[in-house]
């Protein structure tokens, strides 16, 4: 069978372009040497050589090499009788594991023998593979898991001789490589294409091929498509030959050295290999360009595509609906289609005759490379019986028991909804929590009154209600999805808020998008998702915290994002239109922002009440930074920097100074505030360079790490970054500075708190502004470090009425022993906060640490009016599941608007916790009505017991409140009952029925904080 590219109908003399054909598979011919189709059964061992009189390859395990003269290796029986490409190429191998391979029984004993290292009963000469000039050609049909990570061999002879022989594979950094480890030139190498028509695909088969013609070796990587009309070249070089007096073992799919044993596995599928002892073009290979310009019967059919299937003209027609194959297809159906027209199973809906219909293999594979009976997801269940159970056959969250992949059993949702059409972030009782909630406590989610323990929040995954799709993130232990100084991965404009995030499968490593920059798009209210993905942009370090997402949307609707750096390449793109609204978001370029910036890291973008963006970053790295802003102006979408010197950008914080100490600010969390809310606020503490490390002098106390920050330091520009000054309105001089190195006082920083080096102060914390405008810091450090005592606390900064800075230990934290000081190894275990400052003015701190459960505790104060001193504080558990390395990330814009937290939830690896698969863990928004919380007011409910002889007043608690049963049967006198502490779940108070009673009164006091 032959698949050939479809083409429209046209008249038959229109000058139709040159197709092409994926023609197999190979009939040997003059110039092969060795030719495998494996199309063997499963559960045998040798694989035939083609070639007439050629050595069979025996499949063997290659656990231990023999190192023995003569003694073969142990065969594996699951190797052989793989599904292949397609029908006509019959079965492939499967190279499933790092020890499997096949080798050439060269030497026709029945077995392959590896033999020591001075001899190889099975090694053949390179000169057998060779022709004229030392011509050869090695090419083989893959399909790979990924090309990354393992060197995957394709065709081996190396061995232990002194003259080892060759490795044509794909090595660990996804390139291509043909080495002949004997001769002295470097190896042939070309990187794998990750974009356009051939990049890789861990859905799709490859043709890969090495020649060389004598002068030039090349290499081929080309996707098998029936679109494609010659092979891809991805490389040359002159540098690398074959030596025919080099003799060596030959292994398919492995190598068989006895000093390393078979440890370079393919780990995936392999057919068709070939070897020839001549140059092959990229035209002589299995893609066949036809010419579908002649058609000499005048039929509306290509000559050549006729000839391709039939003997002779003649025998199909595009006329009168002929059908040569009696199938769903006439002729000239089947041409259009591609598909087969001698074949009845090979139909226009069903080209690959495989029984699945094209259009969905495509909407599940994005091609027709897999049959009926495979499970492409490892889920347990083939892909014919998943279609028929409506479960998506590539990905494995959706089976059998929840076809939807919404982590909710179809039998649950059934049960409880009579349908599938809520996700697990609905509500549809209104109680608070979310489906998926409801589930795992074992709730019902259409009763409200049966709900999950504790405050009320609804955790809302992120669910495209694509059942073919994985919304998950990458949950390794960097947390980079969820670093608390990202000030917007979560932003709402008007009703829709928008996510950034890592994106990465939930079990598929080699997934299309892993690791990629995903947004996410929803109306507020809503459950469903849209998400966007952006294949080729991703972190520079996806294992470096520093390196995350930060977006901004201007006042024109476009999102601005920076993303991956840490002190390197710089990223910066523009959505091509506004994201508000219904249209896809597509990201423009990668590319320059000002042109100034480079060696980026904390990227913060700010929206101006004008709709210009404000764009803050540090240059240069931890311990001799300078801090930058740049301005877009939405009037001539232009980004222009502040601060300039002689046209060049310039710090408005600098810490270089040099032959003087190196330092660098770390800002906490800028906010814009002010009466026309184009005052940039902001605190910072300073971190020196290491002791001991290079350039200028180290940290003065001897410290590194987090250990040399020191100081909060107070700044305020009333014209959006252009102007400084101290609190009491003084100005700043440009550059500040921490010390006036500079010579000019009016730089130096104004210190709000004294925090020495060495006190385990936390950089890049949270800040918010209080009613008066004035900042408020959440951080943490060790705050009796004077004394000897290192245990560290969350730390609340703020300006009291009398004019004075003041400090409040917020936290409680006594599992950490008072004389360790901690070094950078233990930052995670505490979590930077976030602060907020409701209408009421108080203040709200979330964090997480690893004193409890490890998940968000929420610590407040009263109402400032209730306490101005700030000296109340209450602490509760927000969630209770282990997060990990989690720090919490909120919609400031929500919260400025409606007083509503939500926070970006995702756990991560760390603190104990493991994501489930493929470091890769649900993303979820956490929805916390804090403005409801706050104005909570009990609502008694009062009821007999089943018998009458008790009497239960019960209401619903949160954990702030405090409360106070009263009694009296003539509102006049009342008696004290009892006082309880909230706990987020209902409270119950019983008393005693009293026979006779005719009536009686029962009053509920409550109070924030407690009495």
């Amino acid at each position: 069978m032959t698949f050939a590219a479809r083409l429209l109908p046209l008249p038959f003399f229109t000058v139709l372009p040159m197709q092409a054909a994926i023609i197999g598979p190979y009939a040997v011919d003059a110039d092969t040497v060795h030719l495998f189709h494996f199309d063997e059964t499963a559960g045998t061992s040798v694989a035939a050589n083609a070639v007439g009189g050629g050595r069979s390859g025996i499949a063997f395990d290659g656990t231990t090499l023999l190192n023995h003269a003569t003694a073969p290796q142990p065969v594996s029986t699951a190797v052989l009788g793989a599904a292949g490409y397609s029908t006509p190429f019959g079965a492939a191998a499967n190279i499933s594991a790092a020890n499997l391979g096949i080798g050439l029984d060269g030497n026709g004993s029945g077995g392959f023998q590896v033999g020591t290292a001075s001899t190889c009963p099975d090694a053949v000469a390179h000169s057998s593979f060779t022709g004229s000039g030392g011509a050869f050609t090695i090419e083989a049909l893959v399909k790979l898991p990924s090309i990354t990570g393992s060197q995957r061999e394709i065709a081996c002879t190396d061995s232990a001789f002194a003259a080892r022989g060759f490795q044509f594979r794909v090595s660990s950094s996804g390139q291509l490589e043909f080495n002949f480890i004997a001769t002295a030139g470097a190896a042939a190498t070309a990187a794998i294409p990750t974009t356009g028509t051939h990049a890789f695909s861990a859905a799709n088969w490859y043709h890969l091929a090495v020649t060389h013609d004598g002068t030039t070796t090349r290499l081929y990587w080309t996707r098998v498509d029936a679109s494609v009309s010659s092979a891809n070249e991805i490389g040359s070089t002159t540098t690398e030959t074959m030596t025919g007096s080099v003799t060596g073992p030959l292994v398919i799919g492995n190598e068989a050295r006895l000093t390393g044993n078979a440890t370079e596995g393919l780990l995936g599928l392999i057919d068709e290999v070939r070897i020839s002892k001549v140059a092959r073009g990229a035209n002589g290979f299995i893609f066949e360009p036809l010419d579908l310009e002649t058609d000499t019967d005048h039929d509306l059919l290509p000559d050549a595509w006729e000839r391709l299937h039939a003997p002779t003209l003649g025998k199909l027609s595009g006329l009168d609906d002929a059908n040569h194959d009696n199938d769903s297809g006439t002729d000239l159906a089947e041409y259009e289609a591609g598909s087969d027209p001698v074949d009845p199973d090979s139909t226009p809906s069903d080209i690959d005759a495989d029984t699945l219909p094209d259009t969905v293999e495509v909407r599940y594979f994005g091609d027709l490379s897999q049959g009926p009976t495979g499970d492409p997801d490892g889920d347990g269940g083939i892909t014919a019986t998943e279609l028929a159970n409506r479960s998506a056959p590539n990905h494995r969250a959706s089976n059998a028991a929840d076809t939807d992949a919404d982590s909710l059993p179809d039998a649950w949702e059934q049960a409880h909804f009579s349908s599938l059409s809520l996700n697990g972030g609905s509500d549809p009782d209104g109680d608070g929590f979310g489906n998926l909630q409801e589930r795992i406590a074992t709730t019902d989610p259409g009763d409200a009154g049966s709900r999950p323990t504790g405050t009320a929040v609804n955790l809302v995954p992120l669910d495209d209600g694509d059942h073919a799709t994985s919304d998950f993130g990458y949950a390794g232990a960097s947390a980079i999805n969820t670093v608390a100084f990202v000030r917007s991965s979560l932003k709402t404009v008007g009703d829709q808020q928008f996510i950034t995030w890592y994106g990465r499968h939930q079990h598929d490593a080699a997934a299309d998008f892993n690791n990629t920059i995903w947004i996410g798009r929803r109306t507020l209210g809503s459950s469903q998702w849209e998400i966007f993905r952006h294949p080729t942009y991703t972190a520079n370090n996806i294992g470096d915290g520093h390196d995350v997402i930060s977006y901004g949307i201007d006042g024109e609707g476009y999102m601005h994002l920076s993303w991956g750096m840490h002190g390197d390449a710089f990223h910066y793109a523009r959505s091509t239109t506004p994201v508000t609204g219904t249209g896809p978001i597509v990201l423009g370029p990668d590319g320059p922002m000002s042109g100034s910036e480079n060696a980026v890291t904390y990227p913060q973008f700010l929206k101006l009440p004008d709709g210009d963006l404000l764009f803050l970053f540090r240059e240069i790295a931890s311990g001799n930074g300078e801090t930058f802003i740049t301005r877009y102006d939405t009037a001539t979408d232009t980004w222009t920097p502040v601060h300039q010197n002689g046209g060049l950008q310039a710090p408005f914080i600098k810490g270089t100074w040099a032959p003087a100490y190196d330092y660098n600010a770390y800002l906490n969390m800028p906010q814009l505030g002010g009466p026309d809310g184009d005052d940039l606020i902001l605190t910072w503490c300073w971190r020196y360079l290491p002791v001991n490390g290079s350039g200028a002098p180290g940290s003065p106390g001897g410290f590194s790490g987090y250990q040399t920050n020191n100081m909060l330091c107070f700044g305020r520009s009333t014209d959006a970054g252009l102007t400084w000054q101290r609190f009491d309105g003084s100005p700043y001089s440009l550059p500040i500075s921490r010390d006036a190195e500079s010579g000019v006082e009016a730089t130096r920083a104004e210190t709000i708190v004294t925090i020495p080096e060495g006190s385990s102060l936390i950089n890049q914390a949270s800040t918010c502004l209080d009613r008066a405008g004035n900042p408020v810091t959440a951080t943490w450090w060790a705050p009796q470090t004077a004394t000897g005592n290192f245990r560290r606390q969350y730390m609340v900064v703020f300006r009291h009425d009398n004019g004075t800075w003041q400090t409040r230990t917020v936290s409680n934290r006594t599992h950490n022993p008072t004389g360790t000081r901690y070094s950078e190894t233990a930052v995670r275990d505490l979590g930077r906060p976030i602060v907020v400052n409701d209408d009421e003015d108080r203040i709200i701190v979330a964090y997480r640490d690893d004193s409890g459960d490890n998940g968000i505790t929420i610590v407040h104060s009263l109402p400032k009016a209730q306490d101005p001193d700030r000296q109340v504080w209450i602490e509760f558990d927000l969630t209770r599941e282990n997060l990990g390395n989690f720090e919490p990330i909120i919609d400031n814009e929500l919260w400025d608007r409606d007083r509503q937290l939500h926070f970006l939830y995702q756990a991560s690896e760390g603190e104990g916790y493991t994501p489930p698969a493929n470091s890769a863990d649900r993303m979820s928004v956490l929805e916390w009505d804090a403005a409801t919380y706050f104005a909570h007011k009990p609502q008694p409910r009062v009821s007999f017991s089943s018998d009458r002889t008790e009497v239960s007043i019960a209401f619903m608690s949160e954990p702030s409140w405090t409360y106070r049963l009263w009694s009296s049967t003539d509102l006049d006198d009342w008696a004290f009952v009892e006082t309880r502490d909230g706990t987020g779940e209902p409270l119950v108070f019983t008393w005693p029925a009293v026979e006779g009673e005719t009536k009686r009164f029962w009053r509920v006091e409550f109070v924030e904080g407690g009495f």
